[in-house]
């Protein structure tokens, strides 16, 4: 088939798959722009999503996202079947780095055939800015710092080429967005008057997930790195020797990606005409202040 060049309009129905906190992200974030967002994943972790993705801004119920048990005694085989027939537009990403959609996943929830548009997060696969110092930091410092061993590369570069393939064979279009370091992700302050951060983002319950610290840098990551950069093509480069350095800091570095920056790419990207048919990579830089979703189609065409 030939790929169909279109995007996806508000209310479209949109299956997000993956897992951890990426997952609900986009997920959130999809609801947010106005497209009918369904959550698939297991049972066991559907306290968490739930947790994840509503706050007080956005209680359950109050945005479109039904969480969809896939495993455990909940999950409803023909209620999968609809959601899969229902689907226009998939978006695909993992936190964790050895996490991948393996085919026979990819061909259950595009079997209905109405798929228009994947959306696939993969990571930075061209080696610049890797090697040692990054994968000394990931053993020492922070053990989600993206170190590109040549195992993970080439995992990815199949599930690169797999949802391409599968996207001509649907006629549909697809976007790749390639991430470094996963860092941030909740709102930090922001639901508090004159608070720091970004609304849109996880519930804060996010900040007692994972590895602790003294000083929550995640949180102060959230308010001082939400500047985005987007470049077409896998173009950045990891945090190179510096990658100890910055690890844990609250302004970030080389090769660190803003869950809220990638999440939001994937997207934009179903609404996006510069988008299709492309892979970009995300930087975070300071800023205080997260784009706009306006700002999105131009910075998608400028890239």
């Amino acid at each position: 088939m030939t790929m169909a060049m279109s995007t996806l309009a508000p209310g479209a129905n949109v299956v997000v798959i993956g897992g951890g906190a990426i997952q609900s992200l986009a997920s959130r974030i999809a609801a947010l722009r106005g497209y009918k967002a369904t959550v698939a994943l297991p049972e066991q972790e559907m306290g968490t999503a739930r947790a994840l993705i509503f706050d007080d801004l956005h209680p359950e119920g109050s945005i479109p996202i039904t969480l969809l048990p896939i495993s455990g005694p909940d999950a409803d085989s023909s209620t999968i079947e609809a959601c899969v027939e229902s689907a226009d537009g998939l978006i695909i990403c993992f936190d964790n780095e050895q996490a991948f959609m393996p085919e026979s996943a990819m061909k259950i929830f595009t079997a209905g055939g109405n798929v228009k548009h994947i959306a696939l997060m993969s990571r930075y696969l061209n080696g610049a800015g890797m090697g040692f110092f990054p994968n000394a930091a990931k053993v020492a410092a922070n053990s989600e710092i993206w170190a590109a061993t040549d195992a993970l590369v080439a995992q990815f570069k199949m599930q690169d080429e797999m949802i391409k393939s599968r996207a001509k064979e649907l006629g549909a279009s697809f976007t790749i967005i390639r991430a470094g370091t996963l860092k941030g992700g909740a709102s930090a302050d922001a639901a508090i008057s004159e608070g720091g951060g970004e609304a849109q983002f996880l519930n804060p319950f996010f900040y007692t997930l994972g590895q602790q610290d003294v000083v929550n840098w995640r949180l102060l990551y959230d308010c001082a790195s939400l500047g985005v950069e987007l470049s077409k093509g896998d173009t950045m480069p990891g945090p190179g020797f510096s990658a100890a350095l910055t690890a844990t800091s609250a302004e970030g570095g080389a090769g660190d990606s803003h869950r809220g920056a990638v999440a939001t790419a994937l997207v934009e990207s179903l609404r996006v005409d510069a988008a299709l048919g492309s892979d970009f990579s995300v930087a975070s830089k300071p800023a205080t202040a997260f784009p706009k979703p306006e700002q999105w189609a131009s910075m998608f065409a400028g890239a």
